[in-house]
């Protein structure tokens, strides 16, 4: 009887562990795809030459980010002091995995997007932008790990159903897809603004001031002639793999779900050819972003296929060793 009792309550510990490490890429990969709701804060107005910002956009993105971020934050200091006490790992090496989660939720978004917008809306070019678009990037990196070392841990228990596992693979597919769409319409819109202020340097009577829908003055025609929606001509400005934001109008829309499923559908659709159908210009920073989609696109590829070959050779593994068991009762 007391073996039979420890059998179930290892049983029960196991499959609590299961639900326990699913549960936790869940939330890591819903937080992942929340973080591309401040690229669709930016507003473009063709009419009026200027970028204004999606306030409820602005205020959901705040929310939920920073709801999932504190959810995470009592996580992982609760796991801290677990094993702090068990003492099992040494101190440098949970003081180093301490530092490594307090990067993955540092607000970043939420405290550089009102100095990224600050910075398109500024008539004069910097490199700020660029250099706040870094920072940004540069957090997906851990937060991405983070993902992959849970899955890493998901695909050790041999107890999770096939489906479960293949429908995490396919949603971290549409997750990619989401993110790569969102980066699409935000770095469009500051393509745009770009065009913009080269139009101010080589036309004259071009408009003064800023880019503030709030601040708007002066002769538009000369924006209008130099960036025009409808040209393909690139002996001007060559707009290259965001052309095609800015002529489906989906840069001058607020309806956030024809925003978010036009550009998801952009991402899957060049991440699923590996970025072989993106037209680029000659502009270094689009075409390190093609460049990441193909890589990115060719990674998951192969990340997938490897994961399939496994649950295959697991179902004929188990399919043998329910034989085996069949020809021995016989």
């Amino acid at each position: 009887m007391d073996n039979q009792s420890q059998t179930q309550g290892n049983g029960a510990s196991c499959h609590y562990i299961e639900w326990y490490y699913i549960l936790l890429v869940s939330s890591r990969a819903i937080a992942l795809s929340l973080d591309p709701l401040f690229f669709f804060v930016p507003v473009i107005h063709e009419d009026k030459k200027c970028i204004s910002e999606d306030k409820k956009m602005w205020i959901n993105a705040i929310f939920w980010r920073s709801v999932l971020d504190f959810i995470y934050l009592v996580h992982f200091v609760v796991k801290f002091y677990k094993e702090k006490k068990e003492e099992k790992n040494s101190q440098w090496y949970l003081w180093m995995w301490f530092m490594f989660d307090i990067l993955v939720i540092l607000p970043i978004p939420q405290v550089l997007m009102s100095n990224i917008l600050s910075e398109m809306r500024r008539a004069k070019y910097t490199n700020n932008v660029t250099i706040l678009n870094a920072v940004i990037l540069i957090q997906y990196g851990p937060r991405i790990l983070r993902i992959y070392l849970s899955l890493k841990k998901l695909e050790e228990l041999k107890n999770i159903p096939i489906n479960i596992r293949a429908s995490f693979n396919f949603f971290l597919y549409l997750l990619a897809g989401h993110v790569f769409g969102a980066f699409w319409y935000f770095f469009s819109t500051q393509r745009l603004t770009s065009c913009w202020r080269q139009a101010c340097l080589h036309q004259v009577g071009c408009v003064q001031g800023s880019f503030n829908c709030d601040h708007r003055f002066g002769n538009l025609s000369a924006l209008q002639d130099f960036c025009p929606i409808g040209s393909t001509n690139t002996s001007t400005f060559d707009f290259g793999i965001f052309l095609q934001a800015r002529q489906s109008r989906i840069l001058e829309s607020t309806d956030f779900p024809k925003k978010l499923i036009y550009s998801a559908w952009w991402g899957l659709r060049n991440l699923s050819s590996f970025g072989s159908n993106l037209q680029t210009s000659t502009y270094i920073w689009e075409n390190a972003f093609a460049l990441g989609i193909s890589i990115f696109g060719l990674l998951l590829f192969l990340y997938f296929l490897g994961n399939l070959q496994v649950y295959m050779q697991r179902s004929a593994s188990k399919h043998v060793e329910k034989s085996g068991e069949g020809d021995n009762l016989a």
